[in-house]
C-alpha cells in the first residue's frame, strides 16, 4: 500500500491542507507540517529532495521497531518516539519518527496514530506558534495517552490481588507474568524518551526558550510515568509472592491433615499387623469376642488421637 502523504502549512490565508504534489506550495512558508502514514521509501526519499533528511535517518524510518532515541544533525534533529497505546493492556507500541528543522516538522509512522489524528484537527492552532511547539504538542498528547494504559495496569493488577485474597489459581501467576513483561517493556521504552527530550531542548537554534519549559513539563509527565511504571512492577512482584506464599500455606495445610490421617493409621497399621502373624500363642485368637474387642479398642485409639489433635490445635 503506497504511503499517504498529507502537507501543512501556514499561508496568507491561515493553515492549507494539500498532497506530497503541493510541497513547491509549502516550501519556505513560515510553518510547515507533513505526515507520512505507511511511510516508505520513495515518499521519504521525494522529501528528502526540499528537506535535509539524512539517509541514515531514511533507513530507520523504513526498518519498525525502532528503539527510542534522537540524533542531532547540523539543521535538524530527528527523533524515534514509541508509545504504548490503547486501554487493555498496553501490549501494543506504536513508533512516530519526527524530523524538526527549521520551521518544518516531518511525522512518519506506519499504523493509526489517533494523537496524529486530533492534533490535526487543532493544526490551525500548533502550526502558527512554530514547528517546535507543534512537536510539543504531539509528544505532551502521546505522553497523556500513556496515562489511561497505566489505569488499565492499575486495575488489572488490583483485580488480581483482590481474587488471590479468596483463592489463587495458577491463572493468575500467568497473568502477573504478562502484566510485569509488558511493565518492562514500557519502562525500556519510557526512560531512552527522558534522555531524548533533555537533549532536544539544548537544541536551542530550533526549540525556543519559552518552548524549552513547556518540554520541561513533558519531561516532568514522563518521570510520572516512569515512576509509575516502577510502582506497578513492585506491586506485581508484591502480588507474584502473595500468590506463593498461598500456594505454599495450601501445600503446609494439605500436608498437615495428610500426615494427620497418616498418624491415626499408625497404631491401626501396627494392631492388624500384630494380630496378622497368627501365630497360636497370641491369647486373643481363642477369644470369641477378640475381633469385636479388637475393632472397639482401634475405634477407642482414633477418637482419643482425634481428640488429642484437637487440643492442640493441629487439627
Amino acid at each position: 500500500m503506497a504511503a499517504e502523504v498529507t502537507v501543512r502549512w501556514l499561508g496568507a490565508d491561515g493553515v492549507s491542507v494539500g498532497t506530497l504534489a503541493d510541497i513547491d506550495k509549502a516550501v519556505g512558508t513560515p510553518s510547515v507540517w507533513i505526515d507520512v502514514a505507511r511511510a516508505d521509501e520513495a515518499s521519504l526519499v521525494a522529501l528528502a529532495a526540499y528537506y535535509p533528511l539524512h539517509p541514515l535517518t531514511i533507513e530507520d524510518c523504513l526498518h519498525f521497531p525502532q528503539r527510542p532515541k534522537i540524533d542531532v544533525y547540523e539543521d535538524s534533529v530527528f527523533l524515534v518516539w514509541v508509545t504504548p497505546h490503547g486501554e487493555s493492556g498496553g501490549a501494543e507500541l506504536q513508533e512516530i519518527d519526527v524530523f524538526l528543522g527549521d520551521g518544518w516538522l516531518i511525522t512518519a509512522h506506519q499504523g493509526r496514530s489517533r494523537a496524529l489524528e486530533a492534533l490535526a484537527e487543532e493544526a490551525a492552532i500548533h502550526l502558527p506558534r512554530g514547528a517546535d511547539w507543534l512537536l510539543h504538542a504531539i509528544v505532551d498528547r502521546l505522553v497523556d495517552d500513556v496515562f489511561p494504559v497505566l489505569d488499565a495496569f492499575g486495575d488489572q493488577l488490583d483485580e488480581i490481588q483482590d481474587e488471590m485474597l479468596e483463592h489463587a489459581e495458577h491463572g493468575q501467576l500467568e497473568r502477573l507474568y504478562v502484566l510485569r513483561r509488558q511493565l518492562l517493556h514500557m519502562h525500556k521504552t519510557i526512560a531512552p524518551e527522558r534522555d531524548s527530550l533533555r537533549v532536544l531542548v539544548r537544541e536551542r537554534n530550533l526549540v525556543s526558550e519559552e518552548a524549552y519549559r513547556y518540554f520541561q513539563d513533558v519531561a516532568d509527565h514522563l518521570a510520572r510515568v516512569e515512576d509509575t511504571i516502577d510502582t506497578y512492577r513492585e506491586v506485581a512482584t508484591g502480588a507474584t509472592d502473595i500468590y506463593l506464599s498461598a500456594q505454599s500455606n495450601r501445600m503446609n495445610a494439605i500436608m498437615k491433615h495428610l500426615t494427620i490421617v497418616a498418624t491415626i493409621f499408625m497404631p491401626l497399621t501396627l494392631i492388624t499387623g500384630i494380630y496378622g502373624m497368627n501365630f497360636r500363642i497370641l491369647p486373643e485368637l481363642g477369644w470369641r469376642y477378640g475381633y469385636f474387642g479388637v475393632l472397639v479398642a482401634m475405634v477407642m485409639i482414633t477418637a482419643g488421637m482425634l481428640i488429642f489433635f484437637k487440643k492442640r490445635d493441629w487439627w
